[in-house]
């Protein structure tokens, strides 16, 4: 598999697939910002980057993942996206800009949950 197998969400194309009701799922694999940070992308899941390999199972076979992360050029959710990939999910993607591209567009978040 290549980075060409992973689709690129450009953020507003993620938020307007909410408003339509699409079947895709956000996946948060941002790396130390998350400890740090408050809010997430509305109705994302958590995925732990240092342990991605075990729960990438877990996630919803329905929908689209679309992964994202706190990196230059989307590293750790492309890594993520592809391995997943080549692990049988055929529907991967990546969010252009990450969670800093999501935020500063001012699209929809929630708090994060308590750990």
């Amino acid at each position: 598999m290549g980075w060409d197998d992973v689709s690129r969400w450009q953020p507003v194309d993620l938020a307007a697939a909410f408003a339509m009701g699409d079947a895709v799922q956000p996946v948060d694999v941002r790396d130390l910002g998350y400890r740090e940070a408050t809010e997430q992308v509305k109705n994302a899941l958590r995925v732990e980057p240092l342990e991605f390999e075990d729960q990438i199972a877990g996630l919803p076979e329905d929908k689209e993942l679309i992964f994202y992360c706190d990196r230059p050029g989307e590293a750790t959710s492309l890594k993520i996206a592809m391995w997943a990939f080549d692990h049988g999910r055929s529907r991967v993607g990546v969010l252009v800009g990450g969670w800093s591209a999501w935020a500063e567009g001012d699209y929809p978040v929630e708090d994060k949950p308590a750990s």
